[in-house]
């Protein structure tokens, strides 16, 4: 839901998984030119280059107390190893996936570290935004006098593909850091990145028909946006109305095959080439190399290009031909011509002091596991009857400007119309920009699952099962009812609400009101079902609401984040209701 407050600026945050970064821009800004914002500019100590986002990473002192996030994160870490200090500091790397495993409402939620010690989630993800909220304002002061912390407008990009649980974490974590929820938008990052596009100018657009890319955006287009991040492939798709607004053609949908199983596929098979032994003894007592050796490849994998005559060369720490010599017999790294990959392909490589070099089409083998899911999930989509008659992919993110993965998706789909912005790493912080300005473009969207609400009712034994009966007052009731509120693939229009439901409210000291569950099934019919889950309760713990009286819940299923409208006569009390807020 979009705040109704006056704002003077809007400010974005693009929390990734391996790189983050955030923008800003004003209402004057935005009026005369969309597309126009302050993006701060991170140099990475170890490298002195700059980028237009830091690393996402973040170190905390043994007592837990924070102490660097991003590339200043990862230069004092790699200092700490070299001391041999490091133990007792928590240094996170890629922790946003976590939250894509999450399914249900969890406070007390743990992480661990690249060194297996355990701090709560909520904390290393507060930390995080409260670094990048408070760098962002003083970016803000830079540029502008006398702006107030509640004259902005917040903005935190999520995947589509998250779990109702993981936005709401997120939103938890932004509160905790001391944004202020009434002022908080969550926008999903493929809607950002269309609206991105929408806006941008025709020369910024990348396509083999410059007349086809004026034409995403007409009436009656579909298109599919997939957002190739670090760690997901996000990915939906909308028709354009005639109005020039879209509707989303299929519920958001993706997996885990973003940019970092690459990186995973590379240093798998360095750690092929160096054995078992090697790879053990690096990994116990030298834990900072293959740091660096994934860096280095994540820095350079953009380089490869298909069908390349040129080698691809990317730098390894000379500690890895060392612990290779120590453990096979005195052999050199240098003398070494093919390599074996996990899946029992023949690679050629040749080392040149700390130069590993490839042939550009043996480097592809990296992309092949993570282009293959990409294309076999979005040629399913392509022959659901909601995907027939989508013209055009949109590829954004990070990932989205690597060479072979740009070479895969048109190989694959050499019929469909595919389009990258320039700018398309920084697209969804962009566009996240544009929706916290206006969010109106998105019209409609798809419920991910059927909803419904746990509810007890009286007892009919010709149409509830047995196990499911229970006495209360000296009355048979159905416990564990699945109350359906939408089903799964149904159309909601942004901020409308579907409809009123009223419950009457039990007591409840330490849990909340009103279990809300999940199914993938159309019509469940109690929530301990196969494909039922919790989600989390629609009144959180410490609500003010009256119990055992009848409350009026007006249910919001359309917009970013599922959300729910309370109001309670006896009490006279209303309420805006998120999950785990």
């Amino acid at each position: 839901m979009t705040s109704k407050r006056n704002y003077l600026l809007v400010a974005a945050i693009d929390f990734g998984t391996t790189f983050s970064g955030y923008a800003f821009s004003s209402k004057h800004d935005f009026e005369k030119d969309p597309t126009k914002a302050s993006l701060r500019r991170w140099v990475d100590p170890i490298s002195s280059m700059m980028y237009c986002k830091t690393s996402t990473c973040i170190l905390f002192t043994e007592d837990q107390k924070f102490d660097k996030f991003g590339f200043e994160a990862e230069a004092k870490y790699l200092d700490l190893i070299s001391d041999n200090n490091q133990n007792n500091w928590y240094f996170f790397t890629k922790f946003k996936m976590l939250l894509y495993e999450i399914q249900s409402e969890d406070q007390q939620l743990l992480i661990k570290d690249d060194n297996g010690k355990a701090m709560s989630a909520l904390v290393v993800f507060s930390e995080s935004l409260r670094y990048l909220k408070q760098s962002l304002l003083d970016e803000i002061k830079n540029q502008f006098i006398n702006i107030e912390l509640n004259e902005i407008k917040w903005v935190i990009t999520v995947p589509a593909i998250w779990s109702d649980p993981a936005k709401a974490f997120m939103r938890r974590a932004a509160m905790k850091a001391g944004i202020d929820s009434e002022m908080l938008t969550i926008a999903l990052e493929p809607e950002a990145a269309a609206l991105y596009i929408k806006h941008i100018p025709i020369e910024k657009r990348v396509d083999e028909s410059k007349e086809g890319v004026l034409q995403v955006f007409c009436p009656g287009t579909k298109y599919i946006i997939v957002d190739a991040g670090g760690g997901t492939i996000d990915i939906t798709a909308h028709e354009v109305l005639e109005d020039g607004h879209v509707r989303e053609l299929i519920k958001a949908t993706g997996g885990n095959w973003g940019g970092t199983r690459v990186d995973e596929e590379y240093m798998d098979f360095i750690k092929s080439i160096i054995g078992e032994e090697a790879t053990k003894h690096i990994e116990e007592s030298k834990p900072d190399v293959f740091f660096e050796a994934c860096r280095e490849f994540e820095m350079a994998k953009r380089r490869i290009k298909p069908m390349s005559d040129n080698k691809f060369t990317v730098k390894i720490p000379l500690c890895i031909g060392e612990e290779y010599t120590n453990y096979n017999e005195g052999k050199s790294l240098n003398l070494l011509e093919t390599c074996l990959s996990r899946t029992g392909i023949q690679i050629g490589i040749s080392f040149i002091r700390d130069k590993l070099r490839l042939a550009s089409t043996d480097a592809e083998y990296f992309f092949k596991q993570s282009i293959t899911e990409i294309s076999n999930h979005l040629k399913k989509l392509f022959q659901n009857k909601d995907g027939k008659g989508i013209s055009t992919i949109i590829l954004v993110g990070g990932y989205a400007e690597s060479p072979t993965l740009i070479e895969g998706i048109k190989s694959n789909f050499p019929e469909m119309r595919t389009v990258i912005p320039q700018e398309a790493s920084s697209s969804i912080l962009l566009g996240a920009l544009i929706f916290g300005h206006n969010p109106s473009l998105i019209r409609q969207r798809r419920s991910k699952y059927t909803y419904g609400i746990c509810v007890n009712k009286k007892f009919n034994p010709s149409e509830h099962d047995e196990k499911h009966r229970y006495e209360e007052n000296g009355e048979y009731r159905c416990g564990g009812y699945f109350s359906k509120l939408v089903e799964v693939d149904e159309s909601f229009d942004v901020e409308e609400s579907q409809f009123e439901k009223r419950y009457r409210i039990k007591k409840c000291k330490d849990e909340g009101n009103l279990k809300l569950y999940a199914s993938t099934s159309k019509w469940p019919k109690y929530v301990d079902e196969e494909d039922c889950f919790y989600i989390g309760h629609i009144l959180s713990p410490g609500h003010e609401f009256v119990p055992e009286e009848y409350i009026y819940i007006n249910v919001f299923f359309g917009d970013t984040q599922i959300f729910f409208l309370a109001n309670q006569p006896k009490s006279k009390k209303t309420a805006l209701c998120y999950l785990g807020q």
